[in-house]
């Protein structure tokens, strides 16, 4: 289900060859102060995704706080995870599925 997420949604996420699984998050803060939340433009962005899919070699967790004009972790974190990933799939050796 995951890897759907990544192959169907993410186009800056998917890599040539490779099955990713990941998931992203956009969370609310709360304020301590009123028992609400934060202004809604202030959020909590996540993304944890693994890789290889089926065989995972390693698994990223990214988060970022209050990130400045950007709603959703998918467009603050995607990039990052997909820069990421390819770095560790080229340092480990891991080859492409057949």
């Amino acid at each position: 289900m995951l890897v759907s997420t990544v192959n169907n949604g993410y186009d800056k996420i998917k890599l040539k060859g490779y099955d990713v699984a990941g998931k992203t998050g956009t969370a609310q803060i709360p304020d301590p102060k009123t028992g609400g939340y934060l202004d809604s433009s202030e959020t909590i962005h996540t993304f944890v995704g693994w890789a290889p899919a089926s065989n995972p070699k390693f698994i990223i967790l990214l988060k970022i706080d209050k990130p400045k004009g950007i709603n959703f972790a998918s467009n603050s974190l995607a990039s990052s995870f997909a820069n990421i990933t390819r770095y560790l799939l080229n340092y480990y050796e891991i080859p492409p599925r057949e």
